[in-house]
């Protein structure tokens, strides 16, 4: 999100200016700011390069997780095949 501050909107990248100054930061899942990620610069365009370079770096871990997940849930789905194939204890 760039502009308007944006710390009540969860799970964001924001960039915006504050006090003369460019600011980015986090917010956590519950619109938090994250303290050890804010970010200052003089010039837009410093501040536009490490946003950038913030939302690749976003759009990997999430690229990542979404493989992790597909993998646990085959992992699952295979396990769970296997004790269904299991015989019946009588």
């Amino acid at each position: 999100m760039i502009g308007d501050d944006h710390a009540s909107s969860a799970d964001a990248l924001v960039l915006t200016r504050r006090d003369g100054v460019w600011t980015s930061f986090s917010t956590n899942e519950r619109a938090g700011v994250e303290e050890t990620s804010v970010r200052t610069y003089e010039e837009l365009s410093d501040a536009l390069d490490d946003f950038l370079r913030l939302m690749r770096l976003r759009a990997d871990e999430d690229v990542l997780m979404s493989r992790i997940r597909e993998k646990n849930r085959l992992a699952h789905e295979t396990w769970q095949a296997s004790r269904d194939d299991r015989p019946e204890k009588a």
